[in-house]
Parts: structure tokens; sequence; C-alpha cells
């Protein structure tokens, strides 16, 4: 049975909380293409560009309209919001409050549908995706890989940073763990599927300056 809309809970983070996720220099980038793959309701793209960044952003959710977008996001927000109590362990020292949190959420989602546009937003699925070899300096991969570890297979994960490395001159991707945050008090706390990725590609685990879930305060960089 296919996917639809409603399946779908669409939520977006910020340019901000993008810079935190991947130790991002905003001047640095200006220099570069960049693609946020999938960018999902995400303002990055949009702020992005309002800093002279060239960044486009992919999404199999890219094959319906702004209004439907808006809509169910607006949704998802809310089913979201309705029980916080997912978030009693997480730290809020980025967001200062539950209320930051949520306002990032809906900013965000306001941004993106204001420049939501067939140029910058492209619909692919991965682990195929639509552009040329070398096509970007720099592709950022957010709360997908890793985050969803109980039914995206290893062989999900390898092809799809396989075909970000083609675009790509590097990737990066952020968090290492799975969504529930499952093994937090484990020594190795990350996915099993981090470890085994950074030995096959050589991906570099690295400490950033963002920890909302326990002990999750890393990305992975991995260079062609």
């Amino acid at each position: 049975m296919s996917l639809q809309l409603d399946d779908f809970l669409i939520t977006g983070r910020t340019f901000e909380e993008y810079v935190a996720f991947f130790d991002l220099d905003a001047e640095t980038m200006k220099n570069m293409r960049v693609l946020d793959c999938p960018s999902g309701a995400s303002s990055f793209i949009a702020e992005a560009k309002r800093r002279g960044i060239a960044a486009q952003g992919c999404d199999m959710l890219y094959c319906y309209d702004r209004d439907a977008l808006r809509v169910q996001g607006e949704k998802s927000i809310e089913k979201i919001y309705a029980d916080t109590s997912w978030m009693a362990d997480n730290n809020f020292a980025f967001y200062h409050s539950f209320e930051r949190h949520k306002e990032h959420r809906i900013g965000a989602l306001e941004a993106f549908c204001a420049d939501y546009n067939t140029r910058d937003y492209w619909f692919a699925e991965l682990p195929k995706l639509p552009y040329a070899d070398n096509s970007f300096d720099l592709v950022l991969s957010s709360h997908l890989l890793f985050v969803y570890d109980d039914r995206l297979d290893l062989a999900f994960h390898e092809a799809s940073i396989t075909e970000m490395l083609r675009i790509g001159k590097e990737v990066r991707i952020f968090p290492l763990v799975d969504y529930k945050n499952s093994r937090v008090d484990e020594p190795y706390n990350l996915s099993p599927f981090a470890y085994q990725i950074a030995e096959k590609f050589g991906g570099e685990i690295v400490k950033v300056d963002f920890e909302f879930q326990k002990n999750g305060g890393y990305m992975m960089r991995i260079k062609r």
C-alpha cells in the first residue's frame, strides 16, 4: 500500500538549528553549493539563500503542492505538541524553553511555505537522487539516516550515502542516535549503523555544540 500525505509527520528545522547540528559557518558556505536531503519543511534553504548561499533541497514530499504541505505541517505540529511527555529527558540549552522549541517548528514551516518552488525544491526519493555527479560541495542530511534504523536497513543507509557522495564532495549527517534514543545508557550509544557506516566510508564522528537528546550531540562527516 502506497503512503499518503496524511501518513507523514512533516516537521522542519531552522537555519540556526542546522548551523548547530552540522557545525556550519555561514560565511564559508557562501562559496559552496549546498543540498539539504531530505529537506522536509525546513527553512534552511530559504534562510541560506537570503545569506547568499547557493542552496537547494530535495524530499519525497515535494510531489505535493504548497497548500497540502502547509496543512499537513500544521497538523503535524499540533500532534507533536499535544503531548510533550516525550521531551522530559531532553536538553533545552539551545532552545531555552519548550515554547522556543515550538517556535522554531512554526517559524520553519512558515518560511518554507513562503519559499517553496520547483526550482529550489526537487522531488527525490532516496536512495536515488536526480542530480548529476559533483553537483554539490556539501550535502546535509538531517533526521532520517540512523534515526529510523528499525525500519531503514543498513543496505538503504549504504546506498543513500553512496548516492550522496556521488553528487557531493562532503556529506554531513545528524543525529546519529535513533528517534527513541534507545541506547542512551550504553557505552556505544549511537545507532549500530553509525559505527558500520563510519568504518565503511571513512566517516568521522564529530562532537557538535548541540545536544537535545542525551548523549546525542554528534554528527558524521564523510568526504569523498
